[in-house]
């Protein structure tokens, strides 16, 4: 078996530490939008159909991600409900975004579960003397998986929190890479990253010289075959059968 000398090992978050798809992100998304219409209307604003607000949802949403796909500099969701929030004449300053936001995010929240290892498994790795870090993808506000990561326990386990959308780009550019290490002061020779999805979480870091490990999640996009050599786990635990002492 693969054994890999470390110093420091960075997870993703969203299905490696955390699971915010505990149902399909096509459900969630309408749930997220009727309960941002609905703050909005109980506000006393005057709204269209729900229809047409999920219309111009879709449309304002696309363009932000369509652009972020191409350049890889993430965006912002607070910009988009500003953008969404102006489209109908509605104040987009002050606190409302936020507050929009807050309720558009609470059906994420309600349904985020942690998988049940991921505590033992860091504890573990801490209890070696590895530097761990986090990388992870997101156009939602920091703070809020700050909260999440505090909420599970989880947040004194990392050395250093990177989010895309306070660091400005995302996976898999080479940029968000060279910080980690830089924070994790560790060489990518003997660094590993762990995460779910192929492109972000396995060829970005590997481009960056750091070993992966791929966490199997069902639904996702994989090679087939993998890339000679490739370890795909479908367990935090199995993780560490991987890990040199």
């Amino acid at each position: 078996m693969t054994k890999y000398s470390i110093d420091g090992i960075l997870f993703d978050l969203g299905s490696t530490l955390l699971e915010y798809e505990t149902i399909p992100w096509s459900v969630l998304d309408v749930n997220c939008v009727n309960a941002g219409y609905e703050f909005l209307k109980k506000d006393g604003y005057k709204l269209p159909p729900i229809d047409h607000f999920w219309a111009r949802y879709v449309e304002i949403w696309g363009r932000y991600r369509e652009r972020s796909a191409e350049s890889l500099e993430e965006w912002r969701i607070i910009d988009a409900v500003k953008d969404l929030l102006g489209s109908f004449e509605i104040k987009n300053n002050g606190p409302l975004p936020d507050r929009f936001f807050e309720a558009y995010y609470t059906p994420v929240s309600r349904q985020l579960s942690i998988f049940a290892d991921a505590p033992s498994v860091l504890k573990s790795l801490k209890s070696r003397g590895k530097r761990i870090g986090l990388v992870s993808n997101t156009y939602f506000p920091e703070e809020y998986h700050i909260g999440e990561l505090q909420r599970f326990g989880l947040l004194s386990f990392f050395d250093f929190t990177i989010f895309s959308v306070s660091f400005g780009y995302r996976k898999p550019h080479s940029a968000i890479y060279k910080k980690a290490l830089d924070l994790l002061e560790t060489e990518p020779a003997r660094t590993l990253f762990v995460g779910d999805r192929y492109l972000e979480d396995c060829e970005g870091p590997a481009g960056a010289g750091m070993h992966t490990i791929i966490k199997y999640r069902a639904g996702r996009e994989y090679p087939d075959p993998m890339k000679p050599g490739q370890i795909v786990v479908e367990s935090l635990t199995k993780l560490l059968d991987y890990i040199a002492d």
